[in-house]
């Protein structure tokens, strides 16, 4: 049986990055930002790992990409693949005037999955709005010291596993 894909989102969903130095230490440095990890962030992808195979997908750069996830997922996690903006289709967004980057996920059939076998976290849902079925919504993460919301991801992705 094939196992199913949850593929995370980095920033606002796994890591908080920022030019500005927050109260608490960052976690890493990467280029100009300040790197905080989101709490229990370990915790997730360890209850994840053998539940799911893992991916990345970010509207980032993909040296920002790369330096993020050597910092996060180093060689303890293993990865399907490490996407980043060059996999997003650019699209126009009426509201802002501006650029809003999609997340086709039937982009990553061509990885072996069915897009009914993957999931997507992520903080913003007008990147997975060809797919809404398949992205599971997190707060935006800001760099809180209290958050607890992979905590309540873990759970509820363990739970669908069940």
């Amino acid at each position: 049986m094939t196992r199913k894909l949850l593929i995370f989102d980095l920033d606002e969903t796994l890591v908080h990055a920022s030019p500005v130095r927050l109260a608490q230490a960052a976690d890493f440095i990467c280029g100009p930002y300040f790197v905080y990890q989101r709490p229990y962030l370990h915790a997730l992808l360890m209850t994840m790992q053998p539940l799911y195979d893992m991916a990345v997908w970010s509207s980032s750069s993909r040296a920002y990409v790369d330096a993020v996830v050597a910092q996060v997922f180093g060689s303890e996690f293993e990865l399907k693949f490490a996407w980043s903006v060059e996999h997003c289709v650019q699209r126009v967004d009426v509201r802002s005037n501006g650029y809003v980057y999609l997340k086709d996920l039937r982009k990553v059939q061509g990885q072996g999955y069915a897009v009914e076998d993957i999931t997507i976290l992520d903080d913003s849902p007008e990147k997975i709005a060809r797919q809404p079925r398949n992205h599971f919504r997190v707060k935006p993460y800001l760099g809180q010291l209290d958050d607890r919301e992979l905590l309540l991801v873990a759970e509820e992705l363990r739970r669908r596993q069940a």
